[in-house]
């Protein structure tokens, strides 16, 4: 699986994409997938408000469930209904398939990500 350039990362294995002015497209990484294996439910709340690396929602597959873990402070604005009733999509293309998309407080700091390569190195060590 390719990994895409212009996401950012985070070491809790979530990516961001950029939608609009603070506003971004939310997923996990195929290598959280690949742990997770055949997800089959997305728990999200439309308008929960979250702080850094506080868990926002959670994703539930055949083996565990795990948290999803907000890479800065904001809201989740809309909540992918395709993904709510499909989960299993997020096995096929992870890096497309986005869980939610959220508002941030602040301007991210692109310091804070891990860029493909740094992402890349996280998992490979």
């Amino acid at each position: 699986m390719d990994y895409i350039d212009d996401l950012f990362y985070t070491k809790e294995h979530i990516w961001i994409k950029p939608f609009k002015e603070n506003e971004y497209l939310l997923g996990i990484t195929n290598f959280a997938q690949d742990l997770l294996g055949d997800i089959v439910y997305v728990d999200l709340v439309l308008g929960n408000k979250f702080n850094t690396d506080s868990s926002i929602g959670s994703i539930e597959s055949v083996k565990t469930a795990s948290d999803i873990i907000a890479p800065a402070n904001g809201e989740i604005i809309f909540i992918n209904a395709e993904v709510l009733s499909n989960p299993e999509r997020i096995n096929t293309n992870p890096h497309e398939e986005w869980l939610c998309r959220i508002s941030l407080n602040d301007e991210i700091d692109k310091k804070s990500y891990l860029t493909k390569e740094g992402y890349l190195s996280l998992i490979n060590n």
